[in-house]
């Protein structure tokens, strides 16, 4: 599933980045990798904005950062157990 299918405040695992796995990284993606968005990265989705859900906030290495749901369709996480 992709961060904007995620349920809150749960704890999160990336597992990809992006919609092909060979091929360059575009802008976006170089930049959410740089924000800590990597593989095997702990995350937690932690609000939606109410109407559109859009931006959402989303926690990496102790940081709150906000994203659009393109920014988070291009991440893919799996649920921690």
């Amino acid at each position: 599933m992709t961060i904007n299918l995620a349920p809150l405040n749960q704890k999160l695992t990336v597992r990809s980045l992006g919609e092909h796995d060979n091929r360059d990284l575009s802008d976006i993606e170089s930049r959410l990798m740089h924000l800590g968005f990597v593989d095997g990265a702990t995350i937690m989705v932690k609000r939606k904005a109410p109407l559109f859900q859009e931006p959402l906030l989303v926690e990496v290495r102790g940081r709150l950062i906000a994203l659009t749901s393109d920014e988070a369709g291009l991440i893919k996480v799996e649920v921690q157990s």
